[in-house]
């Protein structure tokens, strides 16, 4: 841009000088006078950037690494959208061209998701996996707290046991108190208080 604009200011020289053709025309050297304060501190802020972005790059690992961790520690509600988001994240953490800035707002986008997670009521349908094999059912996250199942012809309810990282069938009595709370989550009944089963204490 700097070349465009000085080459744009000889142009009226050449054009409308009243000097003959064959005048030779002295063109300053480029080192002839310093850059302005501006440009200097614009290539400065570069260099000091250039220089901390593998100290910004390891940061932005660790982070993403600990946001990992706390997904497969916690309870395992829409799993497999959460874990694809963070391979995704991991791939390009790991392309040594990956733009600085795309790195970091993506890293903080994950975290706000997450974040996003902890205070909302949720409700889909997906396969529950288990060691008898899979099934499709009903799942509904309340945030982090607690995460439950039931079955589509709501016979049977479960409760995510994150200290045994196991499944815990629910009651009759608990298992309508899931299907209360998925229609309320769905919007098909109105809000109402409902006593749902909680996760215990984590064992020592």
């Amino acid at each position: 841009m700097i070349l465009n604009v000085f080459l744009f200011l000889l142009i009226p020289t050449f054009a409308y000088s009243a000097q003959p053709l064959d005048k030779k025309i002295q063109i300053p050297s480029q080192s002839a006078a310093p850059l302005p304060a501006d440009q200097q501190n614009i290539i400065s802020a570069f260099e000091a950037l250039k220089k901390l972005d593998p100290d910004l790059r390891a940061v932005l690992g660790n982070a993403v690494s600990a946001l990992k961790k706390g997904i497969e520690d916690g309870p395992p509600f829409m799993i497999e959208e959460r874990r694809g988001r963070m391979e995704r994240l991991e791939k390009l953490l790991s392309e040594p061209n990956a733009d600085l800035p795309e790195l970091f707002r993506r890293t903080v986008e994950a975290y706000r998701v997450e974040l996003d997670f902890a205070h909302s009521i949720d409700t889909y349908r997906a396969l529950l996996k288990t060691q008898k094999g899979e099934r499709l059912v009903d799942f509904l996250s309340i945030g982090r707290l607690a995460l439950y199942y039931q079955t589509l012809d709501g016979r049977e309810s479960g409760l995510w046991r994150n200290d045994t990282r196991q499944w815990q069938r629910l009651s009759g009595e608990g298992n309508e108190a899931i299907a209360q709370g998925l229609r309320a989550a769905r919007k098909l009944d109105p809000p109402l208080l409902i006593s749902l089963p909680l996760p215990g204490p984590k064992t020592p």
